[in-house]
Protein backbone atom coordinates (compact mmCIF):
# COMPACT_ATOMS: atom_id res chain seq x y z
CA UNK A 1 0.00 0.00 0.00
CA UNK A 2 3.21 2.10 0.74
CA UNK A 3 4.95 1.47 -2.39
CA UNK A 4 1.46 2.62 -4.19
CA UNK A 5 0.65 5.49 -2.22
CA UNK A 6 4.55 6.89 -3.25
CA UNK A 7 4.00 6.25 -6.78
CA UNK A 8 0.64 8.29 -6.60
CA UNK A 9 2.37 10.75 -5.14
CA UNK A 10 4.93 11.11 -8.12
CA UNK A 11 2.61 10.92 -10.43
CA UNK A 12 1.26 14.16 -9.16
CA UNK A 13 3.86 15.87 -9.13
CA UNK A 14 5.12 15.07 -12.46
CA UNK A 15 1.75 16.41 -13.70
CA UNK A 16 1.82 19.68 -11.81
CA UNK A 17 5.50 20.30 -12.92
CA UNK A 18 4.25 19.09 -16.63
CA UNK A 19 1.62 21.26 -16.17
CA UNK A 20 3.49 24.66 -14.15
CA UNK A 21 6.45 24.23 -16.82
CA UNK A 22 4.25 23.99 -20.12
CA UNK A 23 4.83 27.75 -20.85
CA UNK A 24 1.66 28.33 -22.03
CA UNK A 25 0.84 30.81 -19.32
CA UNK A 26 2.34 33.59 -20.59
CA UNK A 27 1.38 32.79 -24.37
CA UNK A 28 -0.48 36.09 -26.05
CA UNK A 29 -2.65 34.89 -29.22
CA UNK A 30 -2.25 36.38 -32.63
CA UNK A 31 -5.66 38.57 -32.36
CA UNK A 32 -4.41 40.06 -29.22
CA UNK A 33 -1.14 41.27 -30.92
CA UNK A 34 -0.69 44.83 -32.80
CA UNK A 35 1.62 43.33 -35.51
CA UNK A 36 4.24 46.56 -36.87
CA UNK A 37 5.36 46.67 -40.32
CA UNK A 38 7.37 49.96 -40.48
CA UNK A 39 9.16 52.16 -37.57
CA UNK A 40 9.80 55.82 -37.97
CA UNK A 41 11.79 57.74 -36.20
CA UNK A 42 12.38 61.63 -36.49
CA UNK A 43 13.48 64.01 -34.36
CA UNK A 44 11.18 66.14 -31.93
CA UNK A 45 11.44 70.12 -30.38
CA UNK A 46 13.63 69.95 -26.92
CA UNK A 47 15.08 66.50 -27.70
CA UNK A 48 12.77 64.72 -28.04
CA UNK A 49 12.25 61.94 -30.73
CA UNK A 50 8.74 60.98 -31.88
CA UNK A 51 8.35 57.43 -33.32
CA UNK A 52 5.99 56.49 -36.10
CA UNK A 53 4.38 52.89 -36.46
CA UNK A 54 2.41 51.24 -39.11
CA UNK A 55 0.06 48.09 -38.48
CA UNK A 56 -1.30 46.22 -41.38
CA UNK A 57 -4.82 45.23 -40.48
CA UNK A 58 -6.48 41.90 -41.07
CA UNK A 59 -9.13 41.37 -43.86
CA UNK A 60 -12.27 41.62 -41.28
CA UNK A 61 -11.09 45.01 -39.66
CA UNK A 62 -11.03 46.30 -43.59
CA UNK A 63 -14.03 45.85 -44.48
CA UNK A 64 -15.05 48.80 -41.76
CA UNK A 65 -11.94 50.90 -41.81
CA UNK A 66 -11.58 50.86 -45.24
CA UNK A 67 -7.98 50.40 -44.94
CA UNK A 68 -5.06 47.69 -44.92
CA UNK A 69 -3.23 49.65 -42.17
CA UNK A 70 -3.50 51.80 -39.28
CA UNK A 71 -1.09 54.47 -37.75
CA UNK A 72 0.23 55.79 -34.65
CA UNK A 73 2.96 58.22 -33.57
CA UNK A 74 4.67 58.82 -29.93
CA UNK A 75 6.82 61.20 -28.33
CA UNK A 76 9.32 59.89 -25.93
CA UNK A 77 13.33 60.73 -25.23
CA UNK A 78 14.13 57.24 -26.21
CA UNK A 79 12.89 54.38 -28.75
CA UNK A 80 11.80 52.28 -25.87
CA UNK A 81 10.41 54.74 -23.65
CA UNK A 82 8.17 55.73 -26.79
CA UNK A 83 7.08 52.30 -27.03
CA UNK A 84 6.47 52.24 -23.31
CA UNK A 85 3.87 55.43 -23.66
CA UNK A 86 2.00 53.85 -26.45
CA UNK A 87 1.53 50.39 -24.89
CA UNK A 88 -0.81 52.53 -22.34
CA UNK A 89 -2.46 53.76 -25.34
CA UNK A 90 -3.12 50.01 -27.17
CA UNK A 91 -5.88 47.88 -26.69
CA UNK A 92 -3.44 44.85 -27.68
CA UNK A 93 0.24 43.95 -27.40
CA UNK A 94 2.74 46.16 -29.50
CA UNK A 95 4.52 43.43 -31.79
CA UNK A 96 7.70 45.09 -33.14
CA UNK A 97 8.97 41.22 -33.98
CA UNK A 98 7.53 41.70 -37.27
CA UNK A 99 9.11 45.20 -38.23
CA UNK A 100 10.05 44.58 -42.00
CA UNK A 101 11.77 48.62 -42.45
CA UNK A 102 13.31 51.17 -40.24
CA UNK A 103 12.94 54.74 -41.71
CA UNK A 104 15.10 57.62 -40.36
CA UNK A 105 14.38 61.14 -40.65
CA UNK A 106 17.03 62.98 -42.80
CA UNK A 107 17.73 65.37 -39.96
CA UNK A 108 17.89 62.47 -37.00
CA UNK A 109 20.34 61.30 -39.74
CA UNK A 110 22.53 64.01 -39.88
CA UNK A 111 22.34 64.44 -36.27
CA UNK A 112 23.77 60.87 -35.37
CA UNK A 113 22.28 57.43 -35.83
CA UNK A 114 24.01 55.44 -33.08
CA UNK A 115 21.87 56.88 -29.76
CA UNK A 116 18.49 55.88 -31.77
CA UNK A 117 19.63 52.12 -33.07
CA UNK A 118 21.27 50.89 -30.42
CA UNK A 119 18.16 49.78 -28.79
CA UNK A 120 17.28 47.31 -31.43
CA UNK A 121 20.84 45.31 -31.24
CA UNK A 122 20.42 45.46 -27.22
CA UNK A 123 16.49 44.40 -26.93
CA UNK A 124 16.71 42.77 -30.39
CA UNK A 125 13.25 43.77 -30.37
CA UNK A 126 13.40 44.56 -34.32
CA UNK A 127 14.82 42.24 -36.03
CA UNK A 128 18.29 42.68 -37.39
CA UNK A 129 17.26 42.14 -41.29
CA UNK A 130 14.87 45.31 -41.68
CA UNK A 131 15.39 47.23 -44.19
CA UNK A 132 17.01 50.76 -42.91
CA UNK A 133 16.81 53.53 -45.26
CA UNK A 134 16.74 57.60 -44.78
CA UNK A 135 13.52 59.74 -45.68
CA UNK A 136 13.76 63.25 -46.80
CA UNK A 137 10.18 64.52 -46.36
CA UNK A 138 7.03 64.36 -44.34
CA UNK A 139 7.45 61.48 -42.41
CA UNK A 140 3.57 61.82 -41.33
CA UNK A 141 2.28 61.95 -44.59
CA UNK A 142 4.63 58.66 -45.69
CA UNK A 143 3.24 56.78 -42.59
CA UNK A 144 -0.56 57.70 -43.52
CA UNK A 145 -1.11 57.58 -47.15
CA UNK A 146 -1.88 54.25 -48.78
CA UNK A 147 0.64 52.01 -50.64
CA UNK A 148 -0.51 52.27 -54.51
CA UNK A 149 0.09 48.42 -55.06
CA UNK A 150 -2.44 47.65 -52.17
CA UNK A 151 0.87 45.49 -50.20
CA UNK A 152 0.46 45.32 -46.50
CA UNK A 153 2.50 48.12 -44.81
CA UNK A 154 6.02 47.42 -43.95
CA UNK A 155 5.75 44.27 -46.63
CA UNK A 156 5.82 47.33 -49.75
CA UNK A 157 8.72 49.07 -48.39
CA UNK A 158 10.58 45.68 -48.10
CA UNK A 159 9.95 44.68 -51.82
CA UNK A 160 10.84 47.85 -52.63
CA UNK A 161 14.29 47.00 -52.68
CA UNK A 162 14.17 43.00 -52.51
CA UNK A 163 15.94 41.82 -56.05
CA UNK A 164 13.21 39.24 -56.33
CA UNK A 165 10.26 41.79 -56.47
CA UNK A 166 11.23 45.85 -56.85
CA UNK A 167 14.88 45.87 -56.33
CA UNK A 168 17.62 47.16 -58.92
CA UNK A 169 21.22 47.04 -58.70
CA UNK A 170 20.80 51.05 -58.17
CA UNK A 171 18.73 50.55 -55.41
CA UNK A 172 21.23 49.46 -52.35
CA UNK A 173 19.06 47.53 -50.02
CA UNK A 174 20.78 48.34 -46.12
CA UNK A 175 19.84 46.04 -43.28
CA UNK A 176 20.07 46.77 -39.49
CA UNK A 177 22.68 44.31 -38.92
CA UNK A 178 24.74 46.07 -41.74
CA UNK A 179 24.75 49.31 -40.69
CA UNK A 180 25.20 49.06 -36.59
CA UNK A 181 28.67 46.51 -37.58
CA UNK A 182 29.96 49.10 -39.64
CA UNK A 183 28.99 51.63 -37.06
CA UNK A 184 31.99 49.81 -34.71
CA UNK A 185 34.11 49.08 -37.71
CA UNK A 186 37.23 51.69 -38.83
CA UNK A 187 37.41 50.20 -41.94
CA UNK A 188 33.82 50.11 -43.70
CA UNK A 189 31.82 53.46 -43.75
CA UNK A 190 28.10 53.13 -43.82
CA UNK A 191 25.66 53.85 -47.13
CA UNK A 192 22.27 53.81 -46.95
CA UNK A 193 19.92 54.34 -49.05
CA UNK A 194 17.40 57.75 -49.31
CA UNK A 195 13.98 57.70 -50.14
CA UNK A 196 12.29 61.10 -51.25
CA UNK A 197 8.77 61.29 -50.18
CA UNK A 198 6.51 61.45 -53.72
CA UNK A 199 3.68 63.41 -54.80
CA UNK A 200 1.23 59.84 -56.02
CA UNK A 201 3.06 56.96 -53.80
CA UNK A 202 4.45 57.07 -50.42
CA UNK A 203 8.33 57.58 -51.59
CA UNK A 204 10.82 57.32 -54.66
CA UNK A 205 14.40 55.88 -54.67
CA UNK A 206 16.93 59.60 -54.60
CA UNK A 207 20.32 58.08 -54.08
CA UNK A 208 22.60 56.81 -51.11
CA UNK A 209 23.58 58.78 -47.89
CA UNK A 210 27.17 58.46 -47.23
CA UNK A 211 27.47 58.32 -43.19
CA UNK A 212 30.77 58.93 -41.45
CA UNK A 213 31.16 58.60 -37.27
CA UNK A 214 27.11 57.43 -37.16
CA UNK A 215 26.27 61.14 -39.49
CA UNK A 216 25.14 61.41 -42.55
CA UNK A 217 27.83 63.65 -44.62
CA UNK A 218 26.93 63.17 -47.74
CA UNK A 219 25.38 61.46 -50.58
CA UNK A 220 25.75 59.89 -53.87
CA UNK A 221 23.27 59.86 -56.59
CA UNK A 222 21.82 57.06 -58.84
CA UNK A 223 24.06 56.46 -61.16
CA UNK A 224 27.36 56.17 -59.07
CA UNK A 225 25.38 54.10 -56.68
CA UNK A 226 25.38 51.94 -60.19
CA UNK A 227 29.29 52.28 -59.32
CA UNK A 228 29.55 51.15 -55.91
CA UNK A 229 26.86 48.15 -56.66
CA UNK A 230 29.50 46.88 -59.63
CA UNK A 231 32.40 47.57 -57.60
CA UNK A 232 31.50 45.85 -53.95
CA UNK A 233 30.09 42.84 -55.41
CA UNK A 234 26.72 43.87 -54.94
CA UNK A 235 25.61 44.07 -58.80
CA UNK A 236 22.51 41.48 -59.27
CA UNK A 237 20.04 41.12 -62.20
CA UNK A 238 20.62 43.64 -65.03
CA UNK A 239 20.65 47.25 -64.95
CA UNK A 240 20.37 49.63 -68.21
CA UNK A 241 22.82 53.02 -68.58
CA UNK A 242 20.66 55.38 -70.76
CA UNK A 243 22.78 57.47 -73.20
CA UNK A 244 23.09 59.87 -75.47
CA UNK A 245 22.43 57.97 -78.64
CA UNK A 246 21.80 54.19 -77.44
CA UNK A 247 20.61 52.59 -74.33
CA UNK A 248 22.76 49.57 -72.66
CA UNK A 249 21.69 47.05 -70.39
CA UNK A 250 24.73 45.31 -68.11
CA UNK A 251 23.92 41.87 -67.66
CA UNK A 252 26.73 40.95 -66.15
CA UNK A 253 30.08 42.26 -64.36
CA UNK A 254 33.46 40.56 -62.57
CA UNK A 255 35.43 43.29 -60.41
CA UNK A 256 38.89 42.38 -59.19
CA UNK A 257 40.56 44.56 -56.84
CA UNK A 258 44.34 45.11 -56.20
CA UNK A 259 45.64 46.70 -52.84
CA UNK A 260 49.24 47.69 -51.82
CA UNK A 261 50.79 50.13 -49.22
CA UNK A 262 53.55 52.39 -50.52
CA UNK A 263 55.02 54.75 -47.77
CA UNK A 264 52.41 54.55 -45.78
CA UNK A 265 49.88 55.55 -48.55
CA UNK A 266 47.46 53.28 -49.67
CA UNK A 267 47.24 52.18 -53.50
CA UNK A 268 43.91 50.55 -54.88
CA UNK A 269 43.42 49.25 -58.45
CA UNK A 270 39.92 47.90 -59.76
CA UNK A 271 39.81 46.29 -63.22
CA UNK A 272 36.27 45.26 -63.63
CA UNK A 273 34.76 43.54 -66.68
CA UNK A 274 31.09 44.33 -67.70
CA UNK A 275 28.90 42.29 -70.22
CA UNK A 276 26.42 44.40 -71.92
CA UNK A 277 23.53 43.66 -74.17
CA UNK A 278 22.68 46.71 -76.58
CA UNK A 279 18.65 47.12 -76.26
CA UNK A 280 18.32 50.66 -78.50
CA UNK A 281 19.81 52.66 -80.92
CA UNK A 282 19.60 56.02 -82.05
CA UNK A 283 17.75 56.15 -85.46
CA UNK A 284 18.98 59.97 -87.02
CA UNK A 285 23.06 58.44 -86.33
CA UNK A 286 23.94 54.74 -87.00
CA UNK A 287 26.91 54.12 -84.15
CA UNK A 288 29.52 51.51 -84.61
CA UNK A 289 30.14 48.82 -82.08
CA UNK A 290 33.45 51.13 -80.29
CA UNK A 291 31.68 54.35 -80.85
CA UNK A 292 29.08 53.12 -78.19
CA UNK A 293 31.82 51.13 -76.06
CA UNK A 294 33.26 54.65 -75.82
CA UNK A 295 30.38 56.60 -74.63
CA UNK A 296 29.84 53.98 -72.27
CA UNK A 297 33.02 53.70 -71.00
CA UNK A 298 33.41 57.26 -70.63
CA UNK A 299 30.54 57.75 -68.38
CA UNK A 300 31.11 55.10 -66.08
CA UNK A 301 34.37 56.98 -65.73
CA UNK A 302 32.72 60.11 -64.94
CA UNK A 303 30.20 58.25 -62.85
CA UNK A 304 33.49 56.58 -61.24
CA UNK A 305 35.32 59.66 -60.50
CA UNK A 306 32.79 61.92 -59.29
CA UNK A 307 31.50 59.16 -56.67
CA UNK A 308 35.04 58.52 -55.43
CA UNK A 309 35.73 62.41 -54.87
CA UNK A 310 33.00 62.57 -52.88
CA UNK A 311 34.12 59.50 -50.65
CA UNK A 312 37.48 60.31 -50.26
CA UNK A 313 36.78 64.01 -49.69
CA UNK A 314 34.72 62.99 -46.45
CA UNK A 315 36.59 59.98 -45.69
CA UNK A 316 34.37 57.77 -45.95
CA UNK A 317 35.17 54.27 -47.53
CA UNK A 318 31.72 52.66 -48.33
CA UNK A 319 33.33 49.60 -50.23
CA UNK A 320 35.27 48.16 -47.68
CA UNK A 321 38.51 48.37 -48.99
CA UNK A 322 39.72 49.08 -45.67
CA UNK A 323 39.33 45.51 -44.69
CA UNK A 324 41.80 44.55 -47.04
CA UNK A 325 45.11 46.81 -45.31
CA UNK A 326 43.95 45.43 -41.83
CA UNK A 327 46.58 42.95 -41.69
CA UNK A 328 49.45 45.34 -43.03
CA UNK A 329 48.49 48.60 -40.07
CA UNK A 330 49.18 48.23 -36.65
CA UNK A 331 45.83 47.85 -34.79
CA UNK A 332 46.68 51.96 -33.13
CA UNK A 333 46.78 53.08 -36.66
CA UNK A 334 42.89 51.64 -37.67
CA UNK A 335 41.64 54.87 -36.66
CA UNK A 336 43.26 56.22 -38.90
CA UNK A 337 42.59 54.84 -41.98
CA UNK A 338 39.27 57.60 -42.35
CA UNK A 339 42.66 60.32 -43.29
CA UNK A 340 44.64 57.28 -44.86
CA UNK A 341 41.36 56.99 -47.45
CA UNK A 342 41.14 60.78 -48.27
CA UNK A 343 45.08 60.70 -49.90
CA UNK A 344 44.49 56.94 -51.15
CA UNK A 345 45.12 56.72 -55.01
CA UNK A 346 42.53 55.01 -56.44
CA UNK A 347 42.42 53.48 -60.36
CA UNK A 348 39.84 51.78 -62.35
CA UNK A 349 39.56 50.08 -65.70
CA UNK A 350 36.66 49.10 -67.66
CA UNK A 351 36.61 45.81 -69.57
CA UNK A 352 33.35 46.19 -71.88
CA UNK A 353 31.81 42.98 -74.17
CA UNK A 354 29.04 43.82 -76.20
CA UNK A 355 26.38 41.75 -77.56
CA UNK A 356 23.18 41.71 -79.35
CA UNK A 357 24.85 44.21 -81.58
CA UNK A 358 23.17 42.42 -85.29
CA UNK A 359 20.39 44.05 -86.75
CA UNK A 360 20.21 47.66 -87.99
CA UNK A 361 21.62 49.16 -85.28
CA UNK A 362 25.08 49.01 -86.15
CA UNK A 363 27.28 48.93 -89.45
Amino acid sequence: MRRKHRIWKLAAVCFLTMTIGSGCWDSKDIDNRLMVGVIGLEKAPESALRVWFRFPLPKASQETSKKDFFTMSQKGFTVPDAMNKLRYKLPKALETSSTRALLLDESLAKSGLIPYLEFAIRERSVPLDAVVAVVRGNMERIFSSPNPTGELSGIYTKLFFEPYAGGIPRKNKTKLWEVYAKLYNPFHANLIPVLVEGEKNSFGFSGNAIIVNGKMVGEIDKDESLLYEIFTHRFHDSEVELMSKSDVRIVHNHTRVATSLENGKPIIKIDCSLVTVLIDSSRQRKLNESEIIAELEGNLNDHAKSMFEKTQREGADVFGFGNRFRSRLQPSEYEHWSEMFKSAEISYDFHIDMRNTGLEFLD
